[in-house]
């Protein structure tokens, strides 16, 4: 399988899709990546956790909701904030599995509203 960068991607104006959506496996090697480089530092990865990071599984996106643009800010980072950019330390496919389990583990059902009962 060839894959693209993600540049080749948006340039081309198509959203780049995630190999590992809905992969059980590649989720909680995520689910792995999550804990050990996100939450507990920024992020919480449980509901309730408090930070001053946003809520990775809320229904609130601060910097653009679909996958690439989860991509982007994980890889380059936001600037003027503690968000850094992980390109440099996580190869793309890490970054694709920190998204799948963003997705599997998030509140927010097809509504756009939070289902509370999830993430507990």
């Amino acid at each position: 399988v060839l894959l693209f960068p993600l540049g080749v991607y948006l340039q081309a104006g198509q959203e780049p899709e995630n190999p590992f959506t809905g992969d059980a496996a590649a989720i909680e090697e995520g689910r792995g990546l999550l804990n050990a480089a996100c939450g507990g530092y920024c992020h919480a990865t449980t509901q309730g956790g408090a930070t001053d990071a946003p809520d990775l599984f809320d229904c609130e996106w601060w910097h653009g909701d679909s996958d690439g643009d989860l991509f982007t800010v994980i890889r380059d980072g936001v600037p003027d904030t503690r968000m850094q950019g992980f390109g440099g330390m996580f190869p793309d496919d890490d970054i694709w599995r920190l998204i799948a389990v963003i997705r599997a583990d998030s509140r927010c059902v097809d509504s756009g509203t939070e289902d509370l009962s999830r993430r507990e």
